[in-house]
């Protein structure tokens, strides 16, 4: 099968492209200028156990997904370690952190909502060229306390919870 039959029915808002990615497959670009705190996209999909999420799926709890049964655009959002959004899982939309040009890659950081990506199998070598690259994607579990606290202002309510329960742990325990 070629790479962009996997792109028949993709619904694409028209702010938005998806476009070939080298190494990454895929990726979804700005189709206009974004400005700081601009809805990008929202996030779609239901409830679903960890046993029967995909790879795209976006964790909410320890044990449940968003999750849908076939591909939507923001499935394309790709991993930056220095992302240009932010995923409020509460609200369900995906917003920018700055502002992003025209043509653009669209990235969240995986590991502000993926508390053990390599207890699901979908940890993977990192690709985003940032200067904050952390190389491996494992989880939020296996981060330096530094990089929890970096990206902190960025996480979901699961892990804001474990990073509150870590930081109320005695200092030699972390």
């Amino acid at each position: 099968m070629m790479q962009t039959e996997r792109l028949r029915g993709v619904v694409v808002p028209k702010t938005l492209k998806i476009v070939p990615a080298g190494s990454k497959g895929f990726s979804l670009v700005a189709n206009r200028k974004f400005r700081l705190g601009e809805k990008v996209c929202f996030l779609a999909g239901e409830l679903v156990d960890a046993a029967h999420s995909t790879p795209e799926a976006v964790q909410i709890s320890d044990t449940q997904f968003i999750d849908t049964n076939y591909l939507v655009a923001e499935d394309f959002i790709n991993h930056s370690c220095s992302p240009n959004t932010r995923l409020d899982i509460v609200c369900r939309l995906y917003t920018e952190l700055q502002d992003i040009s025209r043509g653009e890659e669209i990235t969240y950081h995986y590991l502000t909502t993926e508390w053990d990506m390599e207890a699901w199998g979908a940890d993977f070598r990192c690709a985003c060229g940032s200067l904050h690259c952390l190389g491996h994607i494992r989880g939020f579990k296996y981060l330096p306390l530094a990089e929890k606290l970096r990206i902190k202002p960025l996480l979901s309510p699961l892990l804001r919870g474990k990073l509150e329960e870590i930081e109320r742990l005695p200092q030699e325990k972390i």
